[in-house]
């Protein structure tokens, strides 16, 4: 019979319908139904329109000369038109047949004609230049999705029966695959947008921790040298006499540090105080702990040292005070050291209390300091030459 599909066109439609499902992607999903239409009917001119949010549709594909992809690919059919268009085609089972394009040239809708057609003709089999054939795509709750629009069939005749069931079978499958694709597309896109949300979370979470791991750097450090304040100082201290770490604590106050700021003003004086920061910390080990504890006075803390190489690093630090500071502009001024050491082997003591013990040293070493400063004996001299303030 007539209206049975060929075994030569099943076999087109089987493989154009395998393409479309295996698209990847919207666009993808229609070119392939696009294509498809074109490779298992006798139409040269396919085109996909898509519905739109809103109700419009837009010509989104095309298969078929490059003009015709040119002049209609984006354009757009207002909803109500193509609805009326529609009803007011004849019904060809679930396709409908126009034989004129006037309710969409009377809305000022763009149409493609091809001049090779007829515009009229006596043979009732003839397919003519007004003639246009339309297939409508309906998803669930039979909602139009699309429609595909065929014209200039390559035999120029009015299709056989079995290019209509073809025609219908292939728009039911297109719509269920652009369902699937707009799902799939409408996934992705929520994949994305969750992907995105958590790189942003992610970049607001490192930003904040960089941010509180500055204020904590902030908070147990010297603004002006970057060292260790007096905080950070004894809870590492209290912590290494804890592990019974031997070590040693040096107490630094520099001598005659006042005339830097009273002859130079204060901005000179802070200059000197980084130079010796600077000092101090290319004196020691990349484990030990140099500490400002305020004004002019520095802590070292020598972790895992003998006493031997404890009075080692003393001379070091002697020598970290025994070449001038050179602050151009200014001729030197000198500045004295002063510097006190107490040692803890880091042997375990009944009763102890480590935030004690820790106190304990600091002021061990502060009052050696100050026994040396009082009899004058101080280990070296710190030379600053200082540039005026700007």
């Amino acid at each position: 019979m007539e209206g049975h599909i060929p075994l030569s066109a099943l076999r087109p439609m089987y493989r154009a319908l395998a393409a479309v499902n295996a698209a990847i992607g919207l666009d993808e999903t229609l070119q392939a139904i696009a294509d498809g239409v074109a490779a298992c009917t006798p139409f040269q001119h396919v085109a996909v329109n898509v519905v739109r949010p809103g109700g419009d549709l837009e010509v989104t594909n095309i298969a078929g000369p490059e003009t015709l992809r040119e002049m209609m690919v984006g354009k757009l059919i207002p909803g109500d038109v193509m609805k009326r268009a529609m009803e007011d085609a004849e019904e060809w089972g679930r396709l409908h047949f126009l034989r004129s394009f006037d309710v969409f040239l009377e809305e000022n809708v763009t149409v493609h004609t091809t001049e090779s057609l007829p515009a009229g003709s006596t043979d009732p089999e003839e397919w003519l230049a007004d003639y246009g054939l339309m297939a409508p795509m309906f998803g669930p709750g039979q909602e139009l999705v699309g429609v595909i629009s065929v014209d200039v069939p390559s035999d120029g005749r009015m299709p056989r029966a079995w290019v209509l069931e073809v025609l219908e079978a292939f728009s039911e499958q297109a719509a269920i695959a652009i369902v699937n694709a707009n799902r799939h597309e409408a996934a992705t896109a929520r994949m994305q947008r969750l992907e995105r949300e958590r790189e942003a979370l992610r970049k607001d979470i490192a930003q904040r921790q960089a941010h509180e791991a500055d204020l904590r750097h902030q908070a147990r450090h010297d603004p002006l040298t970057g060292l260790a304040n007096s905080t950070e100082l004894r809870e590492r201290l209290a912590d290494l006499v804890a592990d019974q770490v031997p070590l040693a604590v040096y107490f630094c106050d520099l001598d005659l540090f006042k005339t830097v700021n009273d002859n130079f003003g204060h901005a000179i004086g802070d200059m000197v105080l980084r130079h010796v920061a600077d000092r101090l910390r290319n004196a020691v080990r990349g484990g030990d702990i140099v500490a400002r504890l305020g004004g002019d006075e520095f802590v070292v803390v020598a972790v895992d040292v003998g006493r031997a190489e404890a009075y080692a690093l003393l001379d070091r630090l002697d020598q970290a005070f025994a070449h001038p500071v050179t602050v151009d502009g200014h001729p030197p001024q000198l500045v004295g050291a002063s510097l006190g050491i107490a040692y803890d082997p880091g042997v375990e003591q009944a009763d102890l209390v480590a935030n004690e013990r820790a106190e304990e040293l600091l002021s061990a070493a502060d009052s050696k300091m100050y026994a040396r400063k009082r009899s004058r004996a101080a280990i070296s001299r710190l030379t600053a030459q200082a540039w005026p303030q700007q």
